[in-house]
């Protein structure tokens, strides 16, 4: 039977080669060398410490919860100072929202994604899938969007935004007198900011707090 090592190893492998990512880049990433980073794929040295796959993760950009699955943790997180939480609690992917209907509704769910409990404010939380490149390079193209439902946010955080009675985007929110601009993060001229007002009006839904990479 396949080690554990060796089996992790070549998960970490295949997961980087899939995202096009070099092990040089990948291991800038994560702050370990380029030789540590080999002997994890060759399945050379033992399971990391949670620390490190914590930094993994990150090389990789892909959640925690994915590379701590991958060393054998699949009940429980561990996080850098040796505290065991929680297990992981189901969050709905949203889709379409419509306006005048609840947010967390059957219709309206397309699937769950694992979430770490302690990581959930109190309230309802709910994913939104990123589509576009507007929020890169913070929020990339097909991201999951963990929201906290609020019907305001702070000047200059991300919110979740519902136009168009059904259509929802993610965009800064920035505040100029009685005016409310949606601004996005990519400085690209494709991308322009959207005011709303009487004729383009729109609704906060909620606010961003963490983003999820899918493989």
């Amino acid at each position: 039977m396949m080690k554990q090592a060796d089996y992790f190893g070549r998960e970490i492998k295949r997961i980087r080669e899939d995202k096009k990512f070099s092990v040089r880049q990948t291991a800038l990433q994560a702050q370990m060398s380029n030789s540590y980073l080999s002997q994890i794929e060759n399945g050379l040295v033992n399971i990391p410490k949670p620390i490190t796959l914590e930094k993994l993760a990150h090389g990789l950009r892909v959640p925690k919860q994915t590379i701590f699955k991958l060393a054998g943790l699949t009940n429980t997180i561990t996080d850098v100072t040796g505290t065991v939480h929680s297990t992981l609690i189901d969050v709905p992917i949203i889709g379409e929202i419509a306006c005048g209907s609840p947010i967390i509704a059957n219709e309206n769910i397309d699937s769950y994604l694992p979430t770490r409990s302690e990581s959930l404010p109190n309230g309802t939380n709910f994913y939104l899938k990123c589509r576009g490149a507007s929020m890169e390079p913070k929020i990339p193209d097909g991201a999951y969007v963990l929201i906290h439902q609020q019907p305001a946010v702070e000047n200059g955080q991300i919110a979740a935004v519902l136009l168009n009675d059904n259509e929802t985007t993610l965009k800064r929110v920035q505040y100029q007198g009685d005016q409310v601009i949606l601004v996005p993060d990519n400085p690209a001229p494709t991308y322009q900011p959207i005011i709303l007002n009487q004729d383009n009006p729109g609704k906060i839904i909620g606010r961003a707090i963490q983003v999820q990479f899918n493989l």
